[in-house]
């Protein structure tokens, strides 16, 4: 019997830790959620000039590619033109593309608001950060609706 066990533990050990699953595709609801939530913390960014929530809210690998100053600087042309995106909140945002998840794991979403008198269009992904969806990228196109 002690030899049977002391197999089993060497071909445990040999598969390492259990595969985590990754994040499953999220549902209509939970994808609306997650656009309205980086929108929102983007625009209060824009608000307030501060960014380091819209930071800390993303990824690591985002977080380490973008200061709070860089991404003050990305967005400064939204300050400077007082762009709002507060209107999204009460719009369904409209999706162009299906949601998907790439070869490169992320979750990418594009689409629009239908917002008046500027329509935001919007692409986003998101990574699996230990099973949550969070901001990597993040692209917003205000245009002439």
């Amino acid at each position: 019997m002690k030899k049977s066990l002391t197999t089993a533990a060497l071909f445990l050990s040999l598969l390492g830790a259990p595969a985590r699953a990754a994040a499953p595709m999220p549902d209509p609801y939970q994808l609306s959620l997650m656009i309205y939530g980086a929108l929102t913390a983007l625009d209060q960014a824009n608000t307030t000039g501060n960014y380091t929530v819209l930071r800390g809210l993303a990824a690591p690998a985002f977080q380490s590619l973008n200061t709070p100053e860089a991404l003050a600087a990305a967005f400064s042309k939204y300050r400077r033109a007082h762009v709002s995106l507060a209107p999204v909140v009460l719009f369904q945002p409209t999706l162009t593309d299906e949601a998907s998840i790439g070869a490169d794991g992320l979750l990418h979403l594009k689409g629009y608001f239908a917002t008046r008198p500027l329509r935001i269009g919007f692409e986003l992904a998101f990574q699996d950060v230990n099973g949550t969806w969070r901001l990597m990228t993040l692209s917003v196109k205000p245009s002439e609706a």
